[in-house]
């Protein structure tokens, strides 16, 4: 079903979707020992990786609002190309990090390019794919994405238990030159000839003036704070509370990864019936939930069953998540919006990274940072009420009849694309 579904997609999607997982298995490589990294390999204490992981976070802030004005500007290739040769040598250089201030740096630099790539990427699905098919268009990419996270921690544990933490970042670098050079020969420009104005701090702000917008993304942005301790807390949890082998936690990611893989398209057609802001608040509310119960968790087995419910309420959340905000999107702006939304994310997950290593430094008993995190998601559900209530059902829940009206401008044959 999925690659009759790939066939019939135009070419700059199947692109997307094969770069995306080609980029994310160096993601995944590296992201679930990047913390044990900082802490057993460059020795920082638990606040100070706190602090790197925030400071990366922060970088990656102005650059998804660059990265989604320069989609508009000069086109989706360019940024896209721009980025992933960038990244590829900020990764490189990780090996050769050895202080908490050359790891700083190097980290503002390598947030900075690689936060450019989504906005354009995101703004690139929305220029080819007609809205009745984003949803599933946008869970295909997550599929791909996951496909390469399923690959890079298996293979970082390997890299781990073989060699040493230090090669992630080469066999990184490779992997991400590799979506470089899949772009640069296959993915063509699709930005629309109408956009392509003027970048001004003006037109940023404006965006914010969008109410339903404004408000979906500050939601968006609360679910990353607390998801974003996947990333940051977790890791260091479970191996130094629960005693979990490093090599051991890549696997939940994998595991993590696999489902998605299996069941985000055929979730994301099951909550094509109910309302959007109803999906997107019970997917925060499992989410929620399953951080919650990592409190409970004494194992490395009792920590996996945690994990399969945050991947429950991951794959209903993002199977409808993108496809509001590019709904959203005014088409001469859908980068700027793009990168927009992305801001406020990552803002989150910066906020969420100090704010959760913060907590763990501090907390004696460690195990109480996960009821504080699922109880932030849990309280700021509300606010999905509140967005049903400021959008018409062509958002919120597009009949036939409104997909219809909608896809006129979508006449056109993109297979040229």
């Amino acid at each position: 079903m999925l690659i009759d579904s790939l066939k019939r997609y135009p070419r700059a999607f199947k692109v997307l979707v094969a770069s995306a997982l080609i980029e994310n298995m160096a993601f995944g490589l590296i992201i679930p020992f990047l913390t044990l990294y900082m802490i057993d390999d460059i020795h920082l204490s638990a606040p100070l990786a706190g602090v790197v992981l925030m400071g990366y976070t922060i970088s990656g802030i102005p650059a998804m609002i660059v990265g989604g004005m320069l989609a508009d500007k000069i086109g989706r290739r360019p940024v896209l190309l721009m980025s992933l040769g960038l990244m590829s040598f900020t990764i490189l250089m990780y090996f050769f990090v050895n202080s908490f201030w050359t790891l700083m740096v190097l980290a503002l630099a390598d947030s900075f390019v690689g936060s450019m790539y989504m906005p354009a990427a995101n703004a690139m699905i929305a220029d080819v794919i007609k809205p009745s098919e984003r949803p599933k268009a946008f869970s295909i990419l997550r599929i791909g994405w996951n496909v390469g996270i399923i690959f890079g921690p298996v293979l970082g544990a390997v890299i781990v238990a073989a060699l040493s933490m230090k090669f992630l970042f080469v066999f990184g670098s490779v992997i991400l030159l590799g979506a470089f050079f899949m772009n640069l020969a296959f993915i063509p420009e699709t930005k629309p000839s109408e956009t392509g104005e003027e970048i001004t701090f003006r037109k940023v702000i404006s965006v914010g003036k969008d109410r339903p917008f404004f408000l979906l993304s500050a939601l968006s942005g609360v679910f990353w704070l607390f998801f974003s301790q996947w990333m940051s807390v977790l890791p260091v949890y479970a191996t130094k509370d629960l005693g979990v082998e490093a090599y051991s936690f890549g696997v939940l990611f994998a595991v993590s990864a696999m489902m998605t893989v299996l069941f985000q398209v055929w979730v994301t057609s099951k909550m094509m019936s109910f309302t959007r802001s109803s999906v997107l608040m019970v997917g925060q509310i499992i989410g929620s939930v399953g951080f919650g119960l990592i409190f409970l968790a004494t194992d490395f087995y009792s920590l996996l069953a945690c994990i399969v419910v945050i991947t429950v309420g991951e794959i209903v959340y993002m199977s409808m998540i993108s496809t509001v905000i590019a709904d959203l999107a005014p088409e001469s702006r859908r980068g700027l919006y793009m990168g927009f939304s992305g801001f406020v994310q990552t803002l989150g997950s910066g906020i969420g990274f100090f704010f959760g290593m913060w907590l763990l430094d501090s907390l004696v008993q460690k195990e109480y940072i996960w009821l504080v995190f699922g109880a932030i998601g849990l309280s700021t559900c509300v606010g999905y009420l509140f967005f049903s209530k400021m959008v018409g059902p062509e958002i919120n829940h597009p009949s036939k009849k409104h997909a219809e009206s909608a896809e006129i401008v979508y006449t056109k044959d993109f297979k040229e694309y």
